[in-house]
């Protein structure tokens, strides 16, 4: 699986990659060289339980936080380059602060 959305600037992007049997959210910032990246969450390792159609990577509104959701929960997020959730269980619960899921509903 891979599953990616840029900011509006096209400087940055958000990235959810599955690979053999382990899944990560990416932080790719554009420059010089080249897209790098710059942060990084796991989000699973072993069989996803989930379709690639079932992830999504969002911006907020104002595009300051970018967010996988799996299922339409948001599971990760970076906020610049601090990261928040990860540890995907199927039937779990996120760890995301209100703070950052209200920034995807109210776009603060």
């Amino acid at each position: 699986m891979f599953v990616r959305a840029g900011d509006s600037s096209g400087d940055h992007e958000g990235v959810f990659e599955y690979v053999d049997g382990t899944g990560y959210r990416y932080l790719h910032i554009d420059g010089p060289g080249g897209w790098r990246v710059v942060g990084a969450i796991h989000i699973l390792s072993g069989p996803p339980g989930f379709a690639e159609a079932d992830v999504d990577v969002r911006w907020s509104v104002d595009e300051r936080i970018v967010g996988l959701f799996i299922c339409n929960r948001l599971w990760a997020a970076f906020r610049g380059r601090e990261p928040f959730g990860g540890k995907y269980v199927s039937g779990g619960k996120p760890e995301i602060p209100g703070s950052i899921l209200t920034a995807f509903e109210t776009g603060r």
